[in-house]
């Protein structure tokens, strides 16, 4: 009975957060591009780990021996990228010399390679995603007004909803839970490029399901590629929150002693964040995609393989 009702409550939580997140979707207008200086790789530069630039462009001439990342940014890409492209909110410009040895995601813009760029894997791009689908990411407060009323407001209704799901998870799911934030306090630069991964590649099967698959066939998929994210993301995030309110509370406090109370200071401090203009925005993005990567990353918990 127990179990019944917590599932239940689960679930309820997950219809709370998707209307939460639509609401604030209408309520709040996306906007595009900024004004903050681009990420700058010289044409004699290597940049020997991932490069990431959030809320600005990135120009690209010298090498990267791994991934590039841009959220809400252009790319132009007239040098080597050893490993992906992913640019989320923002354009892909390939130059001539562009020399790219993984994948190309894009969504929310547009890849433009010019005669004579050499991409090696596969180059994907959603231009019409609909601001809706980076939800996931707390997209709905990016590159809004400061003192946006909308904003303030989204801000206090998600936080509220974050409140709910952390007391009915940590109370329901507490050990696999804290393998979740275990993993998130180990690995939290691998789980945040794996859940942006994860992000786009959601997005791009629901563009291929939508353009390609049949209604009886596509509406199925979607529903279950839309569920499995929502619940990683819930689950991922409420590990976040452990993760960080156990590094903030004495060790007696932490991961291993009171749980709830770690979570609790965790969703304190990262709401504290929220708050505050633009930066609290892109802090739960990060928040999200580390969350999402630590939830795969731990088998939401389970430590054991996804299928044997």
């Amino acid at each position: 009975m127990v179990r019944l009702r917590l599932h239940r409550a689960v679930h309820g939580l997950v219809l709370l957060a998707v209307a939460a997140a639509t609401l604030g979707c209408a309520a709040v207008e996306s906007t595009a591009g900024s004004d903050e200086p681009a990420v700058v790789v010289a044409p004699d530069a290597i940049a020997r780990d991932q490069l990431l630039a959030i809320g600005r462009d990135l120009e690209l001439s010298g090498e990267a021996r791994s991934d590039a990342v841009v959220l809400n940014g252009d790319a132009r890409v007239d040098g080597v990228v050893q490993g992906d492209v992913i640019v989320l909110g923002g354009d892909v410009e390939l130059g001539p010399s562009a020399r790219l040895g993984g994948d190309v995601f894009v969504l929310g813009g547009r890849v433009d390679a010019e005669s004579g760029a050499i991409v090696e894997g596969r180059t994907v791009a959603y231009p019409g995603a609909p601001s809706s689908l980076v939800v996931l990411a707390e997209g709905p407060v990016l590159g809004q007004a400061a003192l946006s009323p909308a904003v303030a407001l989204l801000n206090l209704a998600l936080l509220l909803t974050w409140l709910l799901v952390t007391v009915v998870l940590v109370a329901g799911f507490d050990p696999a839970l804290t393998a979740t934030a275990q993993s998130v306090l180990e690995r939290p630069f691998r789980n945040f490029f794996a859940g942006l991964v994860a992000v786009l590649a959601v997005a791009v099967t629901f563009a291929v399901l939508t353009a390609v698959a049949p209604a009886l066939v596509g509406a199925p998929l979607l529903a279950v590629c839309g569920v499995a994210i929502l619940v990683c993301k819930l689950w991922g995030t409420v590990a976040v929150f452990l993760a960080v309110g156990a590094r903030l509370l004495p060790d007696r406090l932490g991961l291993a002693g009171r749980p709830l109370a770690a979570a609790l200071c965790g969703l304190l401090a990262l709401g504290l964040v929220k708050m505050a203009p633009w930066a609290g925005g892109w802090a739960w993005t990060i928040v999200t995609c580390v969350g999402i990567g630590a939830a795969l990353d731990s088998r939401l918990g389970r430590r054991d393989p996804w299928f044997d």
